[in-house]
């Protein structure tokens, strides 16, 4: 995949998503730990934004560690009713959004997992593809484990809810590259020495990331953001109704 084909993959039009009427300028600098006050200066400022996209990803996958632990930690993130799945999701979708490529891979990776474990498959498919669009073959061995881990994690996608064949196919290319059948599993994975470097090809058996076959966009994750405020906000109503 060349350089121009992974920005249209991953990107869609950040001056025409800013342009938009319905734009969460509130929201996106709440979620980035920018000063709603300053929310739509502060988003227009490329830099400044993906600054504060990497400080809120970095502080992420900290309180996922901890979570992931077995830990508890009393921050303002780790007590938001949409953390994990749906803070990475917003995250992921800031990240695709100002083309922070490099942080796009560990995030979008555990919340592939969040969704194949909740029973989600067809979303997490769509974050196995960003992961491994956002991955340069053979360029860091930290992206080629990533990588390898989502399509790992595909196999098990697709033993559930795909074509058999693709699910065997896919295990079968695993093995010839060295590369464990549950990496998808660990934290933090890494590949084992023998291994070989990540080959670019995400879907060896030609599956789309969705049915309808378009890779994810913001718009996308800005939406599920607000199913799942609305479906909190719906749990919140009805346990105070039952009090």
């Amino acid at each position: 995949m060349t350089d121009e084909q992974t920005s249209t993959a991953l990107s869609p039009t950040r001056d025409a998503a800013l342009a938009r009427a319905d734009f969460p300028f509130t929201k996106v600098a709440r979620r980035l730990g920018i000063d709603p006050a300053e929310a739509e200066v502060a988003l227009r400022d490329d830099d400044r934004a993906r600054a504060a996209i990497a400080r809120t990803v970095h502080d992420f996958l900290e309180v996922d560690d901890a979570r992931r632990a077995g830990k508890a930690p009393a921050t303002a993130m780790a007590l938001d009713p949409d953390f994990p799945t749906g803070v990475g999701m917003a995250l992921v979708g800031a990240a695709v959004l100002w083309e922070a490529r490099d942080l796009v891979p560990k995030v979008a990776l555990r919340v592939a997992k969040d969704h194949y474990e909740d029973g989600a498959d067809e979303l997490a498919a769509s974050y196995i593809a960003l992961v491994q669009e956002s991955v340069d073959p053979g360029e860091d061995s930290r992206g080629d484990a990533l990588a390898w881990a989502a399509q790992s994690l595909l196999v098990s996608v697709l033993q559930r809810s795909g074509p058999p064949a693709q699910a065997d196919e896919i295990a079968r290319d695993l093995a010839a590259h060295a590369i464990p059948i549950d990496l998808w599993r660990d934290d933090d994975p890494s590949l084992p020495d023998d291994s070989m470097s990540w080959h670019g090809g995400a879907f060896v058996g030609g599956i789309p990331p969705r049915r309808d076959e378009r890779s994810l966009s913001f718009e996308d994750v800005h939406d599920y953001m607000n199913t799942l405020l609305a479906e909190t906000r719906r749990e919140q109503e009805a346990e105070g109704d039952g009090a």
